[in-house]
């Protein structure tokens, strides 16, 4: 008995040997029973045999290994898979590196996403052709107990140096009924190398009449490998054939680099019986070494408005900003910003009063002595102009200059934040039209603040700032850069309640404030409320918020989360009898849906410069209803003046593991000056792993008034 387990051992032993010397390096055979035929160079593989070539591993019901003439023949079943990628059928027939093949009734599994079941595929090095064949990643059995989208296909040429698929003579099949037919489309994996060449075009009409149909046939073109132009013409198909007459190029351009990136957009649109309107988008970032940051923003264009029906002149503006970030100049801490912008005009009137602001600025922060710190604050520039009226000067040389001197300090439980600061403002304004009203200005200001922290209390922490204002020198500022004006809790604590430096908050003044931070029933409750007394009733601030006496209203914050809900209020009430002057809700919920509100109520007698009473609600709710439906809801209107503007969107979500079905409508409604027109958009897409999507928009006053736009694209 042991001579013979000798033997057979001995006879395996020189079996596998010849296979090795027969077979290539990279391919091994597991089976348990082996029979070869030495004559005839020829290995036969019984049931349940596995052989591995290369990366590829093949389990097979029966089958040959035909050395001499370079044949591996299947009998039967086969399994092959690879990495992520599985291949199966029947009666595959090949070289023996299996780079070419033939096999019948084949699943292809790709990327353990994509499933192909095709009548028979035939192999050849890096093609593979699958014929009739069902092509979808969706679940076999999903929401309608059929995939939720297919493709039936005559004929998919799949390339796999390029991970891509080529589909002849398609049916898109959504839960098993065919929607549509496509002649010819292709499309990419997920580990398709980037290529040059025209991507799936996108069809784009109205039923029922060709005034808007159109094709829109995207290029794509890498130039390296880091950058990358993606052109997107549409066309419009006119009857006549007069396609120069009306059409739309837009093309990006994306540079990729190092510490940095590049982004250009042109557009370009030629209307019927008009000029060609084009516009152009420059942005660019680099880093240009640790210390330095440049950066560039440009737009460009002489297009006509698109929502104001007046507007039918091309108006060419640009808006401009270069800059250049660097850090650690001079000292370790400080930081210089060198700057140029011009400021967009949409007013055709006012073209020639468009400014442009080269300006340097430096900061620098030194701390000489422990809790203190000195802030030094510079800037230079200039703001020009093409023309100039009596307010607005041709040009504007501006050098600003300040320091801040911080000092903190504690005793026992009181936490003192002390400032001294000196700002400095010269200007000197020329005006094109009228020299005579040419002059230098100079404004200079000191402020002294200590802001005092008491912790006594626990939860409660009163506060008080005195802040002193001294005007050492004032002309006459030009004002281009205050203009925003706010009353709350955190600006009424500011050293100058003003944003900008071209006016300044001359008052001296004392705010108290409480604020209350507590977890009542283990939830935040956070309370602010503060006041201040101005010396003098006369100053450029109060003046602008209506306050007529030395005492300010009130300013009053609250936040709050409890359990879903954040809850937050930020109010000005009047010192007489709380009554509301400014009021912003703020309230969102997330539990059993998502719900976003935002309530802004203004009085005409808060602000100088307020003609009237404002109220407006912004609302947002959204419910996920289960793992593949979600809707929501959202509206923006103005509650005081017939709810205009007036908008709203009304969002359907269906979705699954490989598509989503978007049910959308918006209408927006203007009751303006401006003629301009309502919109109101029923659209439906289908977006799809791998394809794209495939949608329907109608766009009309009235629902299906007019025909839509059916479209396909990737």
């Amino acid at each position: 008995m042991n001579k013979l387990f000798i033997i057979f051992l001995i006879f395996i032993f020189l079996i596998r040997q010849i296979i090795i010397v027969n077979a290539s390096d990279e391919t091994y055979i597991n089976t348990t029973n082996i029979t070869y035929d030495a004559d005839k160079n020829i290995v036969q593989l019984a049931e349940n045999s596995k052989i591995n070539i290369n990366e590829t591993n093949i389990l097979v019901d029966k089958g040959i290994i035909d050395y001499d003439n370079d044949l591996v023949e299947v009998y039967g079943n086969f399994y092959l898979y690879q990495e992520l990628n599985i291949l199966s059928g029947k009666d595959l027939v090949g070289d023996t590196n299996l780079i070419r093949f033939k096999a019948n009734e084949v699943s292809y599994i790709y990327n353990n996403e994509l499933k192909i079941d095709s009548n028979n595929a035939e192999r050849n090095v890096d093609i593979i052709d699958f014929y009739d064949n069902f092509l979808t990643p969706c679940k076999l059995d999903g929401f309608f107990n059929c995939p939720t989208w297919s493709l039936r296909i005559d004929k998919t040429r799949y390339d796999i140096k390029d991970d891509k698929f080529n589909h002849y003579d398609t049916f898109l099949q959504i839960a098993d009924y065919k929607v549509f037919y496509l002649p010819y489309f292709s499309h990419y994996g997920n580990k398709a190398p980037r290529k040059k060449g025209f991507l799936t075009p996108t069809l784009e009409f109205a039923l029922g009449g060709d005034a808007d149909t159109g094709i829109i046939t995207p290029y794509y073109l890498p130039l390296n490998g880091s950058t990358d132009v993606l052109f997107k013409p549409k066309l419009f198909l006119d009857p006549n054939f007069e396609i120069v007459e009306r059409f739309i190029i837009n093309t990006n351009l994306n540079s990729r680099r190092p510490g940095g990136n590049i982004s250009l957009d042109l557009y370009n649109e030629r209307k019927v019986n008009k000029d060609i309107y084009s516009s152009a988008s420059l942005s660019a970032k680099q880093k240009l070494n640790k210390n330095n940051i440049f950066s560039f923003k440009a737009f460009v264009t002489n297009s006509i408005s698109t929502t104001r029906s007046t507007n039918d002149d091309p108006i060419s503006f640009e808006d401009i900003f270069v800059s250049v970030d660097s850090y650690n100049v001079l000292n370790k801490n400080d930081y210089l910003k060198s700057e140029v912008s011009s400021v967009a005009a949409f007013d055709a009137t006012d073209y020639q009063y468009i400014p442009i602001t080269p300006s340097i600025s430096y900061e620098s922060v030194n701390y000489p002595l422990k809790e203190t710190s000195i802030r030094n604050y510079f800037s230079i520039g200039n703001l020009k102009r093409n023309n100039s009226n009596v307010e607005k000067p041709s040009d504007t040389y501006f050098i600003k200059v300040n320091n801040f001197i911080h000092k903190n300090n504690k005793i026992n439980n009181i936490n003192f934040y002390n400032k001294l600061s000196f700002k400095n403002n010269l200007n000197s304004y020329e005006f094109k039209d009228n020299s005579n009203l040419n002059e230098e200005v100079f404004q200079s200001d000191a402020i002294l603040s200590s802001d005092i922290f008491i912790n006594n209390y626990k939860s409660i922490k009163p506060r008080v700032k005195f802040i002193h204002h001294v005007n050492l020198l004032s002309d006459n500022i030009v004002n281009e850069d205050s203009k925003a004006l706010t009353f709350n809790y955190q600006n009424q604590f500011s050293d100058s309640r003003y944003y900008g430096q071209d006016l300044q908050d001359n008052s001296t003044r004392i705010v108290y404030g409480i604020e209350n931070i507590s977890k009542p029933f283990d939830q935040s409750l956070e309370i602010k409320i503060n006041q201040s007394y101005d010396i003098s009733t006369n100053t450029n601030y109060t003046k602008e918020i209506n306050q007529n006496s030395n005492i300010s209203d009130y300013a009053l914050e609250i936040k709050t989360n409890i359990n879903n809900v954040s809850f937050q209020i930020d109010s000005r009430l009047d010192k007489s009898n709380f009554s509301k002057k400014d009021m912003n809700y703020d309230l969102s919920y997330s539990n059993i849906m998502d719900l976003n509100l935002n309530y802004n109520e203004t009085d005409k007698t808060s602000f100088k410069n307020s003609s009237t009473d404002t109220q407006s609600l912004k609302f947002g709710v959204g419910k996920k209803l289960n793992d593949n439906i979600s809707v929501s809801f959202n509206s923006n209107m103005d509650l005081k003046n017939n709810y205009s503007p007036y908008s709203q969107s009304l969002n359907l979500n269906l979705s699954d593991e490989c598509s989503k079905l978007v049910i959308s409508y918006k209408d927006i409604r203007f009751n303006d000056n401006y003629n301009t027109s309502p919109n109101e958009t029923l659209g439906i897409s289908f977006y799809m792993d791998y394809l794209g999507f495939f949608g329907y928009e109608q766009k009309t006053n009235i629902f299906f008034e007019e025909p839509g736009n059916l479209n396909y694209g990737l």
